[in-house]
């Protein structure tokens, strides 16, 4: 296969490639109907071999302390707190929300910034169906 430059020279400007230099040309890349092998894309199986299995990101996904160190350096006025009902319920008490603002809950893809209603002094959430094994992230200030 001739290099990238050759390539190039076979079309410039007032000269016109032969056919089997046009052929090798189209030869040279990957179409986009074309299936590339696995064997042709450099570092795939190394690459897989290093990824995350699924399960293993599913329990990263539910673990409350997961990146905790990370989270504590973040300069912010508010504080998170996941929190994961057992129960469907329509109230969630939550003592570490006593005496605190509540800013936002962030559930499935979805942000509640005023349904969701706390009460500061007892720390329940309320005006709410919560469902069980669901992870509710909440953004609260404190007093």
């Amino acid at each position: 296969m001739a290099s990238k430059n050759i390539l190039k020279n076979w079309f410039k400007t007032g000269l016109f490639p032969t056919q089997s230099q046009f052929w090798e040309w189209m030869e040279s890349y990957w179409h986009k109907d074309d299936i590339i092998p696995q064997a042709k894309i450099q570092n795939l199986k190394a690459d897989l071999d290093n990824k995350a299995e699924k399960a293993s990101l599913g329990i990263h996904a539910t673990d409350m302390n997961a990146h905790a160190e990370l989270f504590a350096r973040v300069s912010t006025p508010y504080q998170f707190l996941p929190v994961f009902p057992t129960v469907d319920t329509s109230e969630l008490q939550v003592d570490a929300l006593k005496n605190t603002t509540l800013n936002a809950v962030m559930y499935m893809g979805q942000i509640d910034m005023d349904v969701i209603q706390l009460d500061p002094i007892t720390g329940t959430l309320s005006n709410w169906d919560f469902r069980a094994n669901t992870q509710y992230i909440i953004l609260y200030t404190k007093r």
